[in-house]
């Protein structure tokens, strides 16, 4: 028999060796290039393949990322592929009784020694428990922690040692590797998932079809997730049910995908309005649709009626499961306040209302020119107005609306970003569903009840009261007021200050031409001194060393000038 040749990162376990495999992969593909400028995702997605699970991994956070990367990269990156080998089952038993504490027997009634799913973290068996119920259990592989920790490390070793990365480049290279490594860590600790999937439990089991996976803290731990088991499909694959029945002018499907659209929708509002605390990572993979039978559990399960109707009435005969918790979104109360004003503004069709929204909820990381933010602001927000839900590329739109702020030196809050991505992912699957409901449509009246419910009219007021009484102690310095600016434009003395965008730049580029020129000025002198000094104190050595001095620095700096100016044509020359 064959072995199978062992991946060329599996076999690089020397640290110094792993480093030197790493810049080789890396300029091989020209990866940090490629990121930077947002090109060529293929060959990006070729390195991290061949850079083993740690890259893989990488990818595979990043194509969720679209505030980071564009749509090309995302899209490209899902098809990564792991090529991991699952554990041997005596190494699964020794990770859960090493981390648990307690013997397998204790714990299953049965367990599955061979994994149904294998990924570059960890694999997945199905298991039962003592007391019957069916689970799956998640265990990472062993010294995958040590693995991604080191390969890290090394990469961020490798940034400044590799080829020219461009100033002005489409993406922050340093910042994305600190939020991917920020990422990878979390993920790597299990328990986060654990509080997080206990948590989107309590908050979102049994409303409506929708269904959770129970999560059983007492068997999990940092590497090992022990969750309900819950039978169903991909939506994707309803999805692909409903496009074939369209394509047939079928309409066996209608009156499900209907709701089924309207239920994601009003949940994940909720999850964002009532909860503060949504699923941040919800395509097609970690949502389940289950079709229930006569005779299956739940399937005469009831819920109470909307409104103000008394009673109850049977849910449809399928049922809505989320998956997987690792990356979950946290709003804090002044950041709900202000998400909701971005909703509201929406509504105005206000490029100015909606850029003041989006200011309030972001931070600047140095000057901003808000005229300049909202001109640039106009272009995507006329895009959303005036395109129908299925016209509008949801993944493009966040990655160029986070271009824009940071171009303006605005940092779009981390969290917010995070819901952009979500909100996109899920009315890409509502769109799909059901073409004529509009995500934004059902958002209005959340936002607006979430406004009317935290409204404090007290503060409201006395800030109108305080207002008015300003305004009506100016109110008698009007007409003085207006007197002197007329006297002002009689006299001749008026001043007006123009204000133009992008100021600043301009700026800049005149300072560094009056920086050349008087460099230029200097260099000027200093020759020409020199040449004096050589000149009239021939007999000198002193005086004439001090003129060769002279020389020899003035071509010094004309050298650096030049190489700087052919640095810069370079660096233009790459850019186009």
């Amino acid at each position: 028999m064959t072995e199978e040749p062992i991946p060329k990162w599996q076999a690089n376990q020397n640290r110094h060796t792993r480093f030197r495999t790493i810049v080789a992969v890396l300029r091989k593909y020209n990866v940090l290039s490629n990121l930077t400028r947002q090109k060529h995702p293929g060959q990006v997605r070729a390195a991290f393949e061949e850079l083993g699970p740690t890259f893989i991994k990488v990818g595979q956070i990043l194509s969720s990322r679209t505030d980071i990367v564009k749509p090309e990269f995302a899209n490209e990156f899902k098809k990564l592929q792991d090529n991991v080998h699952s554990d041997d089952f005596s190494i699964v038993k020794k990770t859960i009784e090493t981390q648990t504490g307690k013997q397998m027997s204790d714990m299953f009634a049965s367990f599955d020694e061979t994994p149904f799913a294998s990924a570059s973290m960890g694999q997945t068996h199905h298991a039962t428990l003592l007391n019957g119920q069916k689970v799956v259990v998640k265990v990472q592989h062993p010294g995958i922690d040590a693995e991604v920790a080191l390969d890290i490390s090394l990469f961020e070793r490798a940034l400044p040692l590799l080829r020219y990365i461009p100033d002005s480049s489409v993406i922050d290279l340093r910042e994305m590797v600190a939020e991917i490594k920020q990422s990878l860590f979390n993920e790597l600790d299990t328990s986060i998932e654990v509080r997080n999937g206990t948590r989107f439990y309590e908050l979102n089991n049994q409303a409506d079809i929708i269904r959770v996976p129970r999560v059983y803290a007492k068997y999990s731990t940092q590497k090992v997730l022990v969750n309900q088991y819950m039978a169903g499909t991909s939506i994707q694959h309803f999805m692909a049910k409903i496009a074939k029945a369209d394509e047939l002018n079928d309409h066996h499907y209608d009156e499900e995908r209907q709701y089924l659209a309207h239920v994601l929708v009003t949940n994940f509002l909720k999850q964002v309005f009532e909860d503060g605390f949504f699923h941040a990572d919800p395509h097609p993979g970690n949502i389940l649709l289950r079709e229930l039978k006569k005779g299956d559990i739940g399937y005469n399960d009831s819920v109470a009626k909307s409104g103000r109707i008394i009673g109850k009435r049977q849910l449809p005969p399928y049922r809505l499961v989320y998956l997987d918790f690792g990356m979950m979104g946290s709003i804090s109360s002044n950041l709900m306040d202000g998400i909701a004003n971005v909703v509201i503004a929406v509504t105005t069709e206000n490029t100015r209302q909606v850029g003041k929204a989006i200011l309030a909820i972001s931070n600047r990381t140095g000057e901003v020119d808000e005229e300049a933010f909202f001109s640039e602001l106009a272009p995507f927000l006329g895009q959303y107005y005036n395109s129908g839900l299925g016209e509008i590329d949801f993944q493009g739109l966040v990655f160029e609306m986070v271009k824009v702020c940071r171009s303006n030196n605005i940092q779009v809050n981390p969290e917010v970003t995070l819901l952009g991505k979500a909100f996109g992912t899920i009315e890409g699957i509502v769109e799909t569903l059901d073409p004529n409901l509009s995500m934004m449509d059902v958002a209005r009246p959340f936002a607006r009840q979430y406004m009317r419910e935290h409204l404090n009219l007290r503060n409201e007021l006395e800030d109108g009261l305080l207002a008015t009484a300003q305004s009506l102690r100016d109110t008698p310095k009007l007409p003085s007021r207006l007197l002197a600016a007329l006297d002002t434009f009689e006299n001749g003395q008026t001043r007006v200050n123009i204000v133009f965008s992008h100021r600043k730049m301009f700026i800049d580029r005149i300072d560094t031409m009056v920086n050349k020129v008087v460099l230029a000025v200097i260099l000027a002198a200093l020759i020409v001194g020199s040449s004096l000094l050589v000149q009239s104190h021939s007999d000198n050595n002193w005086i004439t060393y001090i003129g060769i001095f002279g020389y020899v620095t003035a071509v010094v700096v004309i050298i650096g000038l030049v190489i700087g100016t052919l640095h810069s044509w370079y660096r233009h020359w790459r850019q186009k």
